[in-house]
């Protein structure tokens, strides 16, 4: 673990093997990589080039045999399946019934019939806790082309059987361009089947996350629209009431504000096409979530979750106070520091998911890698090797952070470049499915991520090429938590878990909880991305123990805060410190390159109101970033020399 260092001298020895290690690595722009991911093109639907894809109803690994694959059916391609925020799978407590949404296939596999051709949405549900899935469309008009479909199951209140629920499902539709937004609903009988569309603004957009049904009557879905030049990026959300009479959702359409941070050449600092949600169970408040760099932020800026909350059923959303998640000790223990200083470790929100709990508190899951830079220009660059770790970020207990470290994956994601899934328009590569779940009554919420055990594979380098899932629970009210469990490990599933689904909502039967899950393996396509892909249901991935006695770090109060004037400056240059006991003062100054240019100790300092100066006159002009230190208290912040 990175430990604060006490002296300048120390530090000098610190930063120097921090710089020498980090410069081995270069960084990769996580913001270019998912603009890029967004602007895929799918290729030409032609069902004379369709190819069955093998039916393999289980490939056991091992011997214990507890957790099995159930085929529950297949897409025309594995353009259903790209977004992790895509809400895929969905259980309900009071009808017993899971359900998957998936683009359709127009060829039988195995048992299960044709249902619908790769331009509609299908949905399969199962109500004996995932044996058999019955498959049914759910969204089909002629001429439309229903893409990246999200569903959940919409229960009317007081109704406990399966046949009165509705599945309601939503997504873009394209043609030439992505030009409407479908929102469908269906009767489980096969009955009053509704299909709404609505068209697309001037900018770009595509909703499809976060979708979420909640007993109050409403179903919502996210999204994000933003402008081609990347300058401008405005939230979205969908709020649908069910309405008795015509046994139809009345949709309503709400613009969010996002307040990302724009970078020097105007185009924003965010994570562009990015949108996630999160309800409680009765509606009755819910948390929308961007990622990017919060306009309000002063210094380690990050790309941190922007969140806003509803409770007025979606139609009006209030931003939630700016929070700097580096300021967690644990964070900064478990990811790399910036290549400027050892001593700044920001947080770069790779992937992040949520849930409400049982007394309306948020719970992001989130992958967090070191960010690379504080440099204006680079806020979006994290480094290429570091794989991350995991953490859950909760917002409880009279409006306060908190921070528990989950685990450090042993991969990271597969890239284009290194995936073997190859598409037309180029190979796909797949992120490590973090996503997050809750127990019904919210007394318990988990983080789900895939991994591979590489070594065990005779991998040469750390990519998650073989995925198994991995499952971390917590009891919210005893804060105690599980161990981690690998549920495909020796288990149908091990290796093949690519392109995971999770409920947000899993099953807990007497303490045993069951996480349903979905997992569609590239195999069966023969790793061809542009042929049909087979969807599992993941039976049997069960958590029951909660040993682990809560180790969570408090959001602590804001960090020392230093300001040097004048800046910019040429000459000397003064800061202000108030002392509250008598500390030794020491200033460290590095260059953007990381290079420790100056350092100077003033000695032990006195209670009180002091004035530092720092002579900066053998300094050629440029930004540096100086890091003070008072006792066990650092505090970095840039100057500019003129």
């Amino acid at each position: 673990m990175k430990k604060s260092l006490l002296f300048a001298s120390a530090l000098l020895i610190s930063f120097s093997v921090m710089a020498q290690k980090a410069a081995k690595f270069t960084p990769l722009n996580k913001k270019a990589q998912i603009i890029n991911e967004l602007n895929r093109v799918e290729p030409a639907y032609s069902s004379n080039t369709e190819v069955l894809p093998a039916y393999v109803p289980h490939t056991t690994k091992g011997t214990n045999a507890t957790v099995k694959k159930v085929l529950m059916g297949t897409s025309r391609n594995a353009f259903t399946l790209l977004v992790q925020e895509q809400n895929c799978m969905h259980y309900d407590k009071d009808v017993n019934a899971i359900m998957g949404t998936f683009r359709g296939n127009n060829k039988a596999v195995g048992a299960l019939p044709m249902l619908a051709t790769g331009n509609d949405i299908c949905t399969y549900w199962s109500g004996d806790g995932g044996e058999t899935f019955t498959g049914k469309i759910s969204a089909s008009v002629g001429g439309s082309l229903f893409r990246y479909p999200s569903g959940v199951i919409f229960n009317p209140a007081g109704n406990t059987a399966i046949t009165s629920a509705y599945s309601s499902v939503g997504g873009p539709r394209t043609a030439t361009a992505w030009d409407y937004t479908y929102l469908a609903s269906q009767k489980y009988d096969g009955t009053n089947t509704d299909v709404q569309q609505f068209a697309t603004s001037t900018y770009k957009e595509l909703i499809r996350q976060g979708m979420s049904s909640c007993t109050d009557g409403t179903v919502h879905i996210a999204g994000q629209k933003y402008a081609t030049d990347y300058k401008t990026a405005i939230g979205n959300v969908f709020n649908g009431n069910f309405n008795n009479n015509t046994l139809a959702f009345e949709w309503t359409n709400v613009d969010v504000q996002i307040p990302f941070n724009a970078a020097p050449d105007g185009t924003f600092d965010a994570a562009f096409g990015y949108a996630n949600m999160a309800w409680s169970k009765d509606g009755s408040v819910g948390y929308l979530m961007y990622r990017g760099v919060d306009s309000r932020a002063t210094t380690n800026k990050g790309f941190y979750p922007i969140l806003f909350k509803s409770v007025d059923k979606g139609a009006s959303w209030q931003i939630m106070d700016y929070f700097d998640f580096s300021t967690f000790s644990t964070v900064f223990d478990h990811i790399w520091s910036t290549l400027a200083n050892p001593d700044v470790a920001v947080p770069f929100f790779s992937e992040a998911d949520l849930v409400v709990d049982g007394a309306g508190n948020p719970h992001i899951m989130a992958l967090c890698q070191g960010q690379y830079s504080q440099h204006p220009d680079s806020l979006g660059y994290t480094y290429s090797y570091e794989n991350g770790s995991v953490f859950e970020f909760s917002f409880e207990q009279g409006g306060q952070w908190f921070c528990h470290y989950i685990a450090h994956p042993q991969t990271r994601d597969v890239s284009a470049a290194n995936s073997p899934f190859v598409a037309a328009s180029g190979n796909i590569g797949w992120d490590m499915r973090l996503q997050a779940s809750r127990t019904d009554d919210g007394s318990k919420v988990f983080a789900v991520w895939t991994d591979t055990d590489w070594q065990f594979w005779g991998m040469a380098d750390s990519l998650n090429l073989y995925p198994d899932v991995m499952v971390w629970g917590r009891d919210v009210n005893t804060n105690h938590s599980s161990d981690i469990k690998n549920v495909t490990y020796l288990e149908e599933g091990m290796g093949e878990s690519h392109f995971m689904f999770v409920s947000p909502v899993a099953m807990d039967n007497a303490g045993v909880v069951t996480i349903p899950l979905s997992i569609s393996d590239i195999n069966t396509s023969a790793l061809n991305a542009d042929e049909p892909i087979a969807h599992y249901y993941l039976q049997g991935a069960e958590m029951v123990d909660y040993p682990n006695v809560g180790v969570q770090e408090a959001a602590k109060p804001s960090k020392m805060a230093i300001i040097n004037y004048p800046n910019p400056f040429t000459g000397t240059t003064s800061i202000n410190v108030n002392l509250n006991n008598s500390a030794q003062v020491s200033l460290v100054v590095n260059s953007l390159t990381g290079q420790v240019v100056s350092t100077v100790n003033y000695g032990v300092m006195g209670t009180g109101a002091q004035t530092l100066t720092f002579d900066a006159s053998n300094l050629t002009s440029g930004i540096y970033f100086y890091t003070l230190t008072i006792g066990d208290q650092k505090a970095t912040n840039k100057m500019i020399i003129k």
